[in-house]
């Protein structure tokens, strides 16, 4: 029988190899890539068609398992679908970096829909969703995760290529100035014009008053 002491240090290194597996995240590298998604912009402008305005424009996501991959959907119970942000929008930008880890990975922020898996080979998985207004301005594409009974993910697809430069996507801030502000600056603007013509006014009358008394 080993010593107290060896009994413990056993338990506290099993302890630890149980919270690091549970702490652990599943490998993006070890997902199927057995999902078809496409992302299109409803976009309110047509000079920039393939600009998504925050708030205002709709991406419309459709997506269906490849007909090479349905014998591997039986454990497929639902699709989580989110907004990731591209390479060219990451550069520099930690909060926004790629991990295998997908517990620890930042380049899927946003999400944009969940919804029970429904075995299908063509496009009538199709969603349609307004872009939030914190979504920052950024260049993106779209990913659909396939997920458990567990809410594990088991795999994937996305509307552009493995290296993520093709069919991507960009978000612009609503303008900045609303109409309020515009309202309240158009107000100050003209009680500022008003205050000025007053003073000078003043000053003129002021001045002729002082001639009078000389």
């Amino acid at each position: 029988m080993g010593s107290p002491l060896g009994f413990v240090l056993w338990g506290i290194v099993e302890i630890s190899g149980l919270v690091a597996w549970a702490s652990a995240g599943v490998h993006f590298s070890s997902l199927p890539d057995t999902l078809r998604v496409i992302a299109t912009i409803n976009s309110s402008t047509t000079t920039l068609p393939n600009v998504a305005i925050a708030g205002i424009d709709q991406v419309v996501v459709s997506w269906w398992v490849k007909q090479s991959s349905t014998p591997a959907d039986s454990e497929y119970r639902s699709v989580k679908v989110k907004l990731c942000f591209a390479p060219v929008s990451q550069v520099d930008r930690t909060w926004r970096k790629t991990n295998d880890d997908l517990n620890k990975d930042k380049t899927c922020q946003f999400d944009i829909i969940e919804q029970p898996y429904h075995n299908s080979t063509t496009k009538n998985n199709t969603i349609t969703w307004t872009v939030k207004r914190d979504v920052p301005k950024g260049t993106y594409f779209v990913r659909a995760y396939a997920l458990n009974a567990l809410g594990s993910e088991v795999a994937y697809g996305q509307s552009t290529n493995k290296n993520k430069t093709s069919n991507l996507f960009m978000v612009q801030p609503i303008s900045g100035r609303h109409v309020s502000l515009d309202i309240t600056t158009a107000v100050f603007s003209a009680f500022s014009i008003v205050s000025l013509f007053g003073f000078f006014i003043v000053e003129k009358w002021s001045a002729s008053r002082a001639s009078q008394k000389n």
